[in-house]
């Protein structure tokens, strides 16, 4: 028995009864409401997997073998010319 979620509000009358089903409410599969209706329901799965942010590319930090890397060395502030302060953030 399969869950679905509502993708949009929409009142049925079922028994002659009015029944209001709200965008997100969860109903069963087998239940009344879904006769007919089956356009406004999504499976919850497809909603989770909707969801889900993407995750950003990783970059790998070695070489496939074969492959060429450039390589960029590190910015680093020492040595630089006009530069007033030590490693520990102390006069020279």
């Amino acid at each position: 028995m399969a869950i679905k979620r509502a993708i949009a509000p929409f009142t049925a009358y079922i028994d002659g009864m009015p029944r209001v089903v709200r965008a997100g409410d969860l109903v069963e599969e087998t239940d009344p409401v879904m006769q007919g209706r089956t356009h406004l329901f999504e499976t919850v799965e497809d909603h989770v997997a909707q969801r889900q942010p993407q995750r950003p590319q990783v970059e790998t930090a070695t070489a496939e073998p074969g492959e060429r890397r450039d390589l960029t060395p590190p910015a680093s502030g020492r040595g630089k010319p006009g530069s007033t302060r030590g490693r520990r953030g102390g006069s020279k």
